[in-house]
């Protein structure tokens, strides 16, 4: 399955659960992530997608799965604005308080993840974001 695939039956199964269910939410996590590839550069878009809409429903996502690897990488990519290009035009700058909560989600993430290599991924990003939003 290709991830132009993943991402529609991801959207798909979002319909299919209860709003705010966790399930939901995670079928959001896993559609954004597919979303976000290079691949899924020309699928249309639902319309949530934008950054005042990915980051209400990352909150809502995260609120309903906090032990999520998947949720919390969600929540850090949008606060942070890695892959924004996914979702905007230009990537806005993020002021110093939305990368140090990004910074957060990726450490939590770090904490939940059982691969190696990914958990150090995830440690480097939250501290890359902690310097960004301490160089601001």
């Amino acid at each position: 399955m290709s991830y132009v695939e993943a991402a529609q039956r991801y959207l798909e199964a979002m319909e299919r659960f209860p709003v705010g269910s966790q399930d939901q939410c995670l079928a959001t996590a896993q559609a954004f992530d597919m979303l976000i590839t290079e691949a899924c550069a020309e699928v249309a878009k639902p319309e949530w997608w934008s950054d005042e809409g990915l980051k209400a429903l990352s909150a809502t996502v995260v609120r309903a799965a906090p032990d999520s690897v998947l949720a919390n990488t969600m929540r850090a990519a949008v606060l942070s604005g890695q892959g924004g290009s996914a979702w905007q035009a230009e990537p806005l700058p993020r002021p110093a308080a939305e990368l140090r909560e990004a910074a957060a989600h990726y450490e939590r993430a770090a904490a939940l993840e059982p691969a190696p290599a990914v958990r150090a991924r995830l440690a480097g990003d939250a501290a890359l974001c902690r310097s960004w939003a301490e160089a601001m």
